[in-house]
């Protein structure tokens, strides 16, 4: 099937401290899109451009399927490799161009990249909004790769779902994740979580997150590691949790780290899902935790 690089021309509402909106033409099969952002003066880099993105959100008919920040964004394609990073400054035009992955481009499996592509052809709508921040004279424009294979019935994508826990103690259970898809992956972020630095395995001040995490479905541990433990499981299958510019603290709770869809975990029948969240030192304020499922859409 012939993919296609088009420009997504209905992009409207840009300006400062706005809500940009990205309206995407239904019918093709969506493997990825991407954004280009610019202001005038700023932080001359990639990373000013994602922190001046506060908030990105997909919708599908409506309902929203993937929520995160710039940064946010740029840490979950970070963990998958540097090729998968953005580029360019946002004080030149057109930007920085960050991309949102549909398909996985890094699994192993040329069926499994394919089999992730957002195919449209049955939505009502398909929108992506964007909060951009104070930076005066904004630009975002956005492109996509597509083809035009028709798919009979949609068996599920890749969706992001942002929670946030009250964190306090040294140990936190979260019975609160959702009891449905396929759990692909969880991505904690600490309460003291600050961009643009270097990540660290273990936490160091109050407020930083997991020195371990504990997933138990129906009593059945499915992962138990420590920070570094963990740290070290996903740079040994080719991530790079450690990646310069990914913040501080984020543990990625990866159940298909060996790029396998099917090592993911299905939930529908499950009776309880329990998070054991530790920290050798006392948590504080809000942990943040961007749920990965694969699964037909919200």
């Amino acid at each position: 099937m012939v993919k296609r690089r088009i420009q997504l021309r209905n992009v409207a509402n840009v300006a400062a401290s706005k809500t940009a909106l990205i309206d995407l033409p239904c019918g093709p099969r969506y493997h990825a899109v991407f954004l280009e952002h610019g202001f005038a003066l700023g932080t001359n880099s990639i990373l000013g451009a994602t922190l001046n993105i506060l908030e990105i959100r997909i919708k599908i008919n409506g309902r929203v399927q993937r929520t995160m920040s710039g940064t946010q964004l740029r840490d979950m394609n970070l963990l998958n490799g540097t090729s998968y990073d953005g580029n360019g400054t946002p004080n030149a035009a057109p930007g920085v161009c960050l991309p949102i992955f549909f398909a996985e481009p890094w699994r192993k499996s040329p069926a499994d990249q394919d089999a992730l592509a957002w195919p449209s052809a049955g939505f009502s709508s398909f929108q992506i909004e964007v909060d951009l921040g104070a930076a005066s004279t904004p630009t975002l424009v956005a492109s996509a790769a597509v083809d035009d294979m028709q798919v009979n019935k949609l068996t599920g994508i890749v969706k992001w779902l942002r929670q946030s826990f009250a964190a306090s103690g040294q140990s936190l259970d979260i019975s609160t994740i959702d009891r449905r898809d396929w759990l692909q992956q969880i991505s904690f972020y600490p309460s003291n979580y600050s961009p643009g630095l270097t990540v660290v395995a273990t936490p160091v001040a109050a407020g930083t997150l997991a020195s371990k995490v504990t997933l138990r479905r129906d009593g059945l541990i499915l992962h138990e590691l420590t920070a570094s433990a963990n740290l070290g499981l996903n740079s040994n299958y080719g991530m790079l949790p450690s990646q310069t510019y990914r913040g501080p603290g984020i543990y990625d709770l990866v159940l298909d780290h060996d790029d396998l869809l099917g090592s993911a975990v299905q939930m529908d029948a499950a009776r309880d899902i329990v998070l054991t969240v530790e920290s050798g030192t006392a948590m504080s304020g809000t942990l943040t935790a961007i749920v990965q499922r694969f699964g037909p859409p919200e």
